[in-house]
This record gives structure tokens, sequence and C-alpha cells, in this order.
């Protein structure tokens, strides 16, 4: 039996390395949070990926933890999941057995393929058609086509390479014998005994085969690339209804699955950014930025493309994505390899002693500079160091480039969008210095504000959940709950602030020109 008036939403967040579980009552406070570590597998060099069995039995272990009372099960009212997007697999539609491991987005095995199909005279023809089609009738479907080139982060490109080595996989995916899921799909599918087979929006587009304008899967490109329609599924509106848990996994009570979203898509809605221009940053081993853009698909013609952020009710929102790729990584060699600093706390502790760079910049591109520049050779520099310079001030330094980073994508999508940045939520373990936030918020000129609670993830897909079945009423009830967070006004005078983004861009300048 469900009960809607129960006290907890139950959510679900899996990541790349473990997997983790939530009880959130009704003022949105966590209550329970249990953890269960899933480290991937690298069988060879390239590759990145998991054991779907160990994932689920990782998620049953979870849910035994997560129910420890006994009265806990009977009053979880909903469940939603949130999930590391583009990762997938292929399973038995008969008996639900999995026929490949899940493959992650970050594994590159199938460059050689994403560099056969960028060659493909049919695709070359799209691609210039589209061209012509968009500069003609500036529409951003034809636009985001032109600029579409595939790579291993494309889910589309994974999967030929896996139905390329595969022959009899691919004949058996014909004859509509295999179902292809992203990790939401297939904890949906043994969740609900394999009654299901469904997604959401957020996770489909991110595969890269579904279309965020015509919200359909993009049958073009399956049919060009000879992978089969059949595999995909259902997408559902993120707060949709995917079935029920069956009762052994939840102490006898059947639950109402309510929510299904990306992880970077959850903590949007978890920082409760609603209204177009209002940012949410996710500071961990890299920094996901993230904009609300409203209900119109819009794009950045330097490289980014839209995505849908969420869909309720039938009604989509957008949202664009840039990303640092190392900022706690970047810490973390800091300390490891040259004895800087080995925390954000440290790092921030060093900094503070010191009211200014020196004249230093630093640039954080150690693994290739991303938007605006896309530049993968790209490395890290620091420029303007004398005799005068200190530890400290390279540490300020540091926080200061992590800053600009951040700053030049959402002055970026500022830029091509022409939607306007109201104010910058942000969360994860980089985001506890202090001098970082204060920085962000002196160069981007808007108020930036820290979150009390570090999984933002888990809180937004339990959020959608919860606003599905009336746990909680409206957009406006879900802003109520949000107490506790720290502001970061700005403070820099806006000749300081000029000069000291002339003086970044300069530096990136001269750090590109080195490859």
């Amino acid at each position: 039996m469900t009960n809607p008036q129960g006290k907890y939403v139950l959510s679900i967040d899996s990541g790349g390395s473990g997997i983790r579980a939530f009880l959130l009552d009704r003022k949105g406070k966590i209550t329970e949070r249990q953890y269960e570590k899933t480290p991937p597998n690298i069988p060879e060099i390239g590759a990145l990926e998991h054991d779907p069995e160990v994932l689920w039995k990782s998620l049953l272990s979870l849910l035994k933890k997560i129910q420890k009372n006994k009265q806990v099960a009977k009053e979880i009212a909903a469940l939603g999941i949130c999930n590391q997007r583009g990762s997938f697999l292929l399973w038995e539609k008969s008996s639900g057995k999995p026929l490949t491991p899940l493959i992650s987005w970050a594994d590159v095995r199938s460059h050689k393929t994403a560099e056969a199909m960028n060659r493909n005279p049919i695709w070359k023809i799209i691609r210039f058609v589209s061209t012509l089609v968009g500069r003609l009738t500036n529409h951003p479907m034809m636009i985001a086509t032109s600029m579409l080139r595939f790579t291993t982060d494309h889910a589309t490109c994974r999967l030929k390479w896996v139905l390329d080595e595969n022959p009899e996989l691919k004949r058996r995916c014909k004859k509509g014998e295999i179902l292809f899921g992203t990790l939401d799909t297939w904890f949906i599918h043994k969740l609900t005994g394999g009654k299901q087979h469904l997604t959401d929006s957020s996770n489909a587009v991110a595969t890269g085969m579904f279309n965020p304008f015509q919200l359909i899967w993009n049958q073009p490109i399956l049919t060009i690339f000879g992978i089969p329609a059949n595999l995909f599924p259902e997408v559902k509106d993120s707060n949709g209804n995917f079935g029920h848990s069956l009762p052994e996994f939840l102490g006898g009570h059947s639950i109402p699955i309510r929510a299904s979203i990306g992880d970077q898509m959850a903590a949007l809605f978890g920082q409760c950014c609603f209204e177009p221009g209002e940012v949410k940053i996710s500071q961990g081993s890299g920094a996901f930025v993230d904009i609300n853009i409203g209900p119109k698909a819009k794009l950045s013609r330097r490289g980014l493309f839209p995505m849908i952020a969420w869909r309720i009710d039938g009604k989509t929102t957008y949202m664009l994505e840039g990303y640092v790729a190392t900022a706690g990584t970047l810490i973390d060699w800091l300390g490891k390899g040259i004895g800087l600093s080995d925390t954000p706390k440290v790092l921030n502790e060093l900094a503070a002693q010191a009211e200014d760079t020196e004249g230093i910049v630093f640039i954080p591109t150690p693994t290739g500079a991303r938007f605006p520049y896309f530049n993968p050779r790209a490395k890290a520099s620091v420029i303007g160091l004398s005799l005068a310079s200190h530890r400290r001030h390279v540490a300020r330094a540091v926080l200061e480039g992590i800053a600009l980073s951040l700053y030049e994508i959402l002055e970026g999508i500022q830029q091509d969008t022409k939607v306007k940045i109201k104010d910058i939520k942000v969360d994860g373990g980089v985001s506890q210095s202090d001098i970082l936030l204060q920085c962000l918020s002196d160069f981007s000129n808007v108020r930036v504000d820290r979150a009390p609670e570090p999984d933002m993830t888990a809180t937004g897909a339990a959020y959608l959940a919860g606003l599905s079945i009336g746990f909680w009423k409206n957009l406006g009830e879900l802003k109520s709950l949000q107490k506790g967070y720290k502001s970061f006004e700005p403070k820099m005078d806006s000749t300081q602030r000029a000069q000291k983004i002339q003086r970044w861009k300069k530096a990136v300048a001269a750090t590109l020109f080195i490859e």
C-alpha cells in the first residue's frame, strides 16, 4: 500500500563512484542518509564502466539501511531518482539480464567511431544544409545541427561502437529483444519488477539521441548510424508516473516512483532556480555551471547546446551548462603535487593571509580549456611571479582563477543568449571557500548564495517527487524551505574589477598561445 500522507520522500542519487539514499521530511530537511561505494571498473585503457548487477545490489542494500526503523518504510510517500547522465547499458527484454556493463559517459573507447561518424557523407550534407538554413532563418535547431560534432561524450557514439563490436547483439536489437537505458531507466525497470521502461527528458537529452527542440528521439541520427529505434524508453515528465516499487524492496510497502532527473538538473531544481537567469554551480572535482534559460531552447554559437533542465506537467524548462574540469581536482593536485594545500579549507586559510594576488594570475586549465575557448591542448599556467611573491599570493590567485573561469562561462552565456543572470546558488565541497565565493560575486557582480546542505542533487529529486503527489503544494512552498544560506554580495569597485578581468583575459590568451 502507498501512503501519500507519509512523513518522508525517499531520494536516490547515483553518481560515478557511489549511490546515496536520503529521507527528506516536509520541511525539506534530510533526516537520514546512507551511502554505498560503487567504484568503476577499468578493464582496459580508455574504459570506464560499472557492473549493473553490482549497482542494483548496492541499491537494495541502501534501501535496507534506510529503513532500519521498521516504521519508516510505511511513512515514505514517494521516491525520486537522480543519476549521473549519459552512462548507459543494454539488457535482455525478456529476462532483465544485463548484456553490457553500464558504460560511463567518460569511457573513450569509441573515439574512432566518433571520428568516423563525423566523416559520414550523409551527416556532412545534413550539417552543410543546416548551416545554410540556420544562417537564413536563425532557427536554433538548424544552428545546433550545424554545430554538432560527435565525441565520446555522446552516448550515440558509445552505443554505435558497442553494436558494431557485437553483430549478434545488434541483430537482437533490431528484432526488439533488447532494451536501452541510462541508470535511472535500469533502476526503475528493476524496482518495478520489469514492468516499466521509462526515462525523463533531462536524461534522454543527455544521451545526445533525443531532440530537445521537438522532444522526440532523433530518428534521423538513429537511421544514419544504424541504431535501432525500438531500443529506447518512453520519455516522461520529470515528475511523471514511473510506476511503483515492488513491496519486497521497502518493508512490504509499494512506493510510487514520481521523479527521474539527471544529477546537475536535480541540483538546479534543488537550489530552487526556477526562473530564467537563476544559476547554480556545483563545485566538486569539477565545477558544473547551470543556468535556467526559460521555456525556449537557446544556444551559444560558441559551442553550448540547449539541455532540458526538467519538464513538469507538460511544461519544459531549458538550461545551458558550462564546465570547469578541475576545481577540487586542482586543489588536490596543489596539495599532493606541489605541497601548496590539500583541502579547500587549508587553501582558503592560506589565501586569507593575502589581501591581493600581488599581480599573480593563475589559469586553472591543466586538462584543457572548455567554454568559451574550447582548446583541449591548453595547460595550466601561473603568470606574474616576482621575488615578492609568496605562497599566500599564489593560493589567492588559484581561488581567483577558479572564480574567473566560472565568471567567463556565465558572461559568455549571458552575451550569447541575452539571459540576464539574477543570482548564483552554489553547493559542493569547493564552495566551502569563502574567498572563492566572494571573488565569484565580485567578478560576476551578483549575489552568491551558498547552500547549507551539500547534497542538492538528492534534494532536487525529492522535491520533484514530492511535488508530483502533493507532498509539497507548489514551487513557492519549495522556495520557502530554503533556509540557512550564506550570502556573498559584490564588494570590489568597478575599476579594480575591470583591471583584474582585463589582466585575466591577457593571461588566458598567453596561455592558449603556448601548447
